[in-house]
């Protein structure tokens, strides 16, 4: 029996590993007459991610004796599912030969992904969604830096969107999907070459838009002799933990005139925080925030 307030495992679905688990892809890819390489790609495969299942039905109860009914929903006990999902997607690899610069474009569409979404009975819902990334690498000599060896400078820019997104603000706060309905996350990679290549400096940042969270990781390689490396550097994530606050059904209301006042309906209030799902509105980058280090890292080769 699961109490008020507690949360459960009752199955795990594992995949059937005859057929049910069967991935199956195809590809086509090639390169057109003017050195544009492209890739045309579906694949339906099930999820590495488990998805969370509320449980709507059964014999789960909070101690009152009466069974799991059609209206009890909103129950933080689950069914361990790994969702099906079905993809499409491309890519395109090409020059710009007036900005010195290397384009890769990717895209892609799945159908099936399961998100927690506390405005559904089951606390979940299968959304489709879009994502692409544009990537330009560009070698740039930098006089400050190296006037005889270019610095590569490398951007990254990561998209988001997911199709019939729910949220709604309910008395204690927004409840529905914690992810967010569009965002973005930004990269930027600067790496130069000083003595003869034998010491790199670098320098990559990453921002999450939605989430306001930045990472920042200087670093310094230093190539001492043909066999011993050394690698000096720093990792610093910036985001503030209060924005990140979401409902997690810990005001939910399974059992109406039990686990609610008198005449409340099912649902949940609103009520949440950073953990579990706060997480999700911060992604990965506001999920470490306090995890910044420093580290040496030295390598031999014998």
């Amino acid at each position: 029996n699961f109490g008020p307030g507690q949360i459960g495992i009752r199955n795990v679905h594992l995949p059937d590993w005859k057929l049910d688990n069967t991935q199956l892809g195809i590809k086509y890819e090639g390169i057109t007459a003017n050195g544009t390489g492209f890739s045309l790609n579906a694949l339906t495969y099930r999820s590495q991610l488990p998805s969370l299942r509320g449980i709507t039905s059964g014999g789960v109860n909070v101690g009152t004796g009466a069974p799991q009914g059609p209206d009890n929903t909103h129950l933080i006990a689950f069914d361990f599912v790994y969702p099906r999902v079905n993809l499409v997607g491309g890519s395109l690899d090409f020059q710009i030969e007036a900005a010195a610069a290397a384009v890769r474009v990717e895209a892609a569409l799945t159908e099936g992904e399961e998100f927690a979404n506390t405005l559904q009975p089951q606390l979940y819902s299968e959304n489709n969604v879009f994502r692409a990334v544009v990537g330009v690498d560009r070698p740039t000599f930098i006089d400050w830096i190296n006037p005889r060896i270019a610095t590569l400078i490398s951007g990254q820019l990561f998209v988001q969107h997911i199709f019939d997104h729910e949220v709604e603000q309910r008395p204690l706060g927004i409840a529905g999907m914690p992810d967010w309905e569009t965002n973005a996350i930004g990269t930027l990679l600067v790496k130069g070459f000083l003595q003869n290549g034998r010491v790199s400096p670098t320098l990559i940042m990453a921002h999450d838009f939605k989430a306001e969270a930045t990472a920042i990781a200087p670093s310094v390689e230093w190539l001492y002799s043909d066999n011993l490396k050394f690698v000096f550097g720093a990792n610093f994530k910036v985001g503030e933990n209060n924005k990140y606050q979401f409902d997690d059904c810990r005001s939910c209301n399974p059992y109406p005139g039990v686990t609610g006042p008198p005449g409340s309906t099912s649902g949940s209030a609103g009520l949440g925080g950073f953990e579990p799902l706060g997480r999700f509105r911060a992604g990965p980058i506001g999920a470490a925030f306090k995890e910044d280090d420093l580290f040496v890292q030295m390598r031999y080769n014998f």
